[in-house]
């Protein structure tokens, strides 16, 4: 990562203009700002986002932190991995914003890189910690357990990332960095 920008199309991926037009996803850990950049990231591009928190919600009438308290954790990310596989069966090219738990579901991983140019945002544990206390429809994770997650989980967020970004800049420095590396990517420069 240079600049808080990795290298577009680090996962193998590349789209030139003539194309067949992909996905967006942006994904990384929760309260790392994924909802936000994708939301600007869309409105940029003139697509549809799609955003798993506000999926969730539609399919279910709950919140993520609602369902994980109701009927636990595990439950929550079966929703979350059907709620993006869903979003990725579309035509329609999207900007996704996907739950950080959707990296540990194994065809996540193979339609992401199959259907998608992915964005993984990072921050620090502490900043995912505090950013998430702002959220009510967040859980609330220990930040010794959000180290051991962004640790986990790092290779797999590599597996499938096109671009990393990182997420300790101001929300507009990192929808461009997305927007930026997105052009270079469709134009082969990446």
């Amino acid at each position: 990562m240079i600049g808080g920008l990795s290298s577009p199309g680090s996962a193998g991926q590349t789209e030139t203009m003539t194309s067949r037009p992909r996905h967006i996803v942006i994904t990384g850990h929760m309260a790392v700002g994924k909802s936000t950049a994708a939301e600007a990231v869309a409105a940029s591009l003139g697509r549809n986002h799609r955003d798993s928190d506000s999926d969730i919600e539609d399919l279910t009438g709950h919140t993520g932190r609602e369902i994980a308290c109701r009927v636990g954790v595990p439950a929550l990310h079966r929703l979350e991995a059907q709620v993006l596989l869903a979003a990725l069966t579309t035509e329609e090219p999207l900007v996704i914003s996907a739950a950080a738990s959707t990296i540990e579901h194994p065809e996540c991983r193979r339609r992401m890189a199959e259907r998608a140019w992915v964005v993984v945002l990072t921050a620090p544990a502490e900043t995912l910690q505090e950013r998430a206390g702002r959220g009510s429809h967040r859980r609330n994770i220990p930040v010794d357990r959000l180290t051991a997650l962004v640790a986990e989980r790092a290779d797999l967020f590599a597996e499938v990332a096109d671009a990393t970004i990182s997420a300790e800049q101001p929300p507009q420095q990192v929808v461009d960095a997305i927007i930026t590396a997105w052009d270079r990517c469709r134009h082969g420069a990446g």
